[in-house]
């Protein structure tokens, strides 16, 4: 299937009940850079190849581009749909196109949101930038994606002193979770630290309708065996809290004053629900040198076969305390099977989960957490929909194409075409849009999180790089089943409404 396919990817996020916006989510296509490039880039004579944007590019026009469209949430950029890379639109026949590799990331933020911000921005460069990331060896990219997320890691540490302090004066506890998907041929590879999940839609054979879930990830929670015999390796510990367990924060007190001896009262905070993060640099453990809060992640690769394929779906822990895996593969199966129908209306599945799971939330009358989801569905080159809904793109990884958004798919949502300088070592501002930002009280009591089954017995074996065999539907489902995704299209209008105005900066 090596270049025969697209990805119709939907995004699409919720601030929930909280006072602030941490979850951040991307998107991207970019080139896969030639021989040549990449030969020269060994010998250090240029860096990775990025070429420059047509400036005439139009949202509207389908043809190969260097798009980016930016969602603007409380006047920050939320999530970014980038395409890297603008070929001639006369390419010659003696030219092969190259190959288009596509990228998705899903980052929840903790202690505020200057870590997830920098990840988004830098992490896929960190990652880019490793001798073997465009390796055909699988265990060289898998290697490639870890050392990239650690030397990302390490570059935060430059920038906290620039990061906004705590309330206490002491430097900031930022940090995120962080789940990315790189499909590249036919391969989808994954790398995750966190609880940001991911989870593959299989359909075992073409006769059989039901597409059962399988969990790509494992939530790297503290009370994990194995997650607690490293961090008490490295002279941390997990204390339980209001029910959940958490990383302990040893800090000297805050009265003290001076250097840090023996005889200096420490105290010990239970403070970080999971076990590995970007960030979270208060972590650090001057004896071993190493953060207890790792930072290094989980890979694992998978051959895809569109055959049996049929959807990616990244998630925040919003969205999975409320939404089971097997439910929301569902619900995506169940839209996309009622938009061939016409039987309901043009809405993205993104919005459908994000939706679904702040119901959730409010029928537990709980206070609902960030919520965000994007949702790929793999399918033949050339049987997506002409009219795309809100929120959603067509990636074509043949080649570079951009999947273009008629207008008359997008009239339910006032939008504004604005020129803006992005890049990746900037965050992209645009002036003078409305904010949709909520003001909501800030509720201190902790949230009843909805257990999640370990993946303990999953059948992804650990090593230098998961090769993922897609395991048996008796032991790949989790618990919730199967139970039908409601129809919340009043929800899905009200909810978009709330945003307001969405901008959309074409760079």
């Amino acid at each position: 299937m090596d270049g025969i396919f697209s990805c119709r990817s939907s995004i699409y996020y919720d601030q929930g009940g909280r006072k602030y916006m941490e979850d951040l989510v991307t998107m991207k296509q970019e080139d896969e850079p030639s021989e040549d490039e990449l030969d020269a880039a060994e010998r250090g004579e240029i860096a990775a190849p990025a070429k420059e944007p047509n400036p005439d590019a139009s949202i509207q026009d389908s043809i190969p581009g260097s798009i980016t469209v930016t969602y603007v949430q409380d006047d920050e950029p939320s999530s970014t749909l980038q395409q890297a890379s603008m070929p001639s639109s006369h390419p010659s026949k003696n030219v092969r196109r190259p190959r288009a590799v596509a990228m998705f990331a899903v980052f929840d933020g903790h202690g505020g949101p200057d870590a997830a911000r920098f990840a988004r921005s830098h992490l896929w460069d960190h990652i880019k930038k490793q001798r073997g990331f465009w390796s055909e060896d699988d265990d060289e990219v898998c290697a490639a994606l870890r050392k990239g997320f650690i030397s990302c890691h390490h570059a935060m540490w430059k920038k906290l002193p620039e990061w906004p302090k705590t309330v206490t004066g002491l430097p900031s506890t930022s940090g995120t979770t962080a789940s990315i998907v790189v499909i590249r041929r036919d391969r989808m590879y994954v790398a995750h630290v966190g609880d940001s999940a991911v989870v593959l839609g299989v359909q075992d054979h073409p006769s059989d309708e039901f597409i059962r879930a399988v969990e790509i990830t494992q939530d790297h929670k503290p009370e994990l065996p194995k997650e607690r015999e490293r961090i008490e390796g490295l002279g941390g510990s997990v204390i339980k809290k209001s029910g959940v367990n958490r990383v302990v924060w040893k800090r000297p007190r805050l009265t003290h004053n001076g250097p840090v001896r023996r005889s200096t009262v420490i105290d010990q905070i239970p403070f970080l629900a999971v076990a590995r993060a970007l960030g979270d640099l208060w972590s650090y453990d001057f004896y071993s040198g190493e953060f207890v809060v790792s930072p290094e992640p989980d890979t694992a690769v998978i051959k895809l076969n569109l055959k049996q394929h049929r959807y990616v779906i990244l998630g925040s822990d919003g969205l999975w305390n409320m939404v089971s895996p097997q439910e929301a593969v569902s619900i995506c199966q169940e839209n996309d099977n009622a938009k061939a129908k016409n039987q309901t209306e043009n809405v993205s599945n993104a919005v459908l989960l994000v939706n679904h799971a702040l119901l959730r939330w409010r029928q537990r009358m709980l206070r609902a957490d960030n919520t965000s989801a994007i949702v790929i569905c793999l399918e033949p080159f050339g049987t997506s929909s002409e009219c795309l809904p809100p929120y959603e793109i067509v990636y074509n990884l043949q080649g570079p194409k951009c999947g273009s958004v008629p207008k008359s798919c997008t009239n339910s949502l006032p939008t504004q075409v604005l020129p803006c300088n992005d890049s990746l070592e900037n965050e992209t501002h645009c002036d003078g849009m409305p904010t949709g930002k909520r003001v909501l009280e800030d509720d201190s009591s902790p949230v009843l999180k909805k257990r999640r089954h370990s993946l303990s017995q999953s059948p992804l074996k650990e090593s230098s790089c998961t090769s993922s065999k897609i395991p048996s539907a008796q032991s790949s489902a989790r618990s919730g089943g199967g139970s039908n995704g409601q129809k919340q299209s009043e929800n899905v209008q009200a909810l978009l409404q709330q945003h307001g105005k969405t901008t959309v900066c074409v760079c």
